[in-house]
């Protein structure tokens, strides 16, 4: 893996990892999981990207059940790593696809 894929991977384990916080402060409050938009990061590669997503818990629980899946603003896609699999209207939900995108995705899942 080049320099700029590692970067591009660690950016996105961190914004996972942001999110992450959000939706434990969320289940804290006891929000209902499909009644309140909570505001997420946008999970793309951009190190300086601050793009909020609006996201119910329940959107966020279905996103994270897949560790290769990260959400990102329109326009924010790396087509040469990952593909677009659902559109929401706030975000898309991407796939990572090259195999060591797979593989970091899988290493840095918060939740394995």
């Amino acid at each position: 893996m080049g320099a700029r894929d590692e970067r591009l991977a660690g950016n996105e384990a961190l914004f996972r990892e942001v999110n992450e916080r959000v939706a434990e402060v969320a289940e804290q409050l006891e929000a209902p999981p499909t009644a309140e938009s909570f505001k997420f990061t946008c999970e793309c590669g951009n190190a300086t990207c601050t793009e909020e997503i609006a996201m119910t818990l329940e959107e966020y629980e279905a996103l994270r059940a897949v560790p290769t899946h990260f959400a990102v603003v329109d326009g924010h896609v790396l087509p040469e790593i990952e593909r677009v699999v659902e559109r929401k209207p706030s975000y898309l939900v991407v796939e990572k696809q090259e195999e060591e995108a797979v593989e970091v995705a899988h290493k840095t899942d918060p939740r394995t």
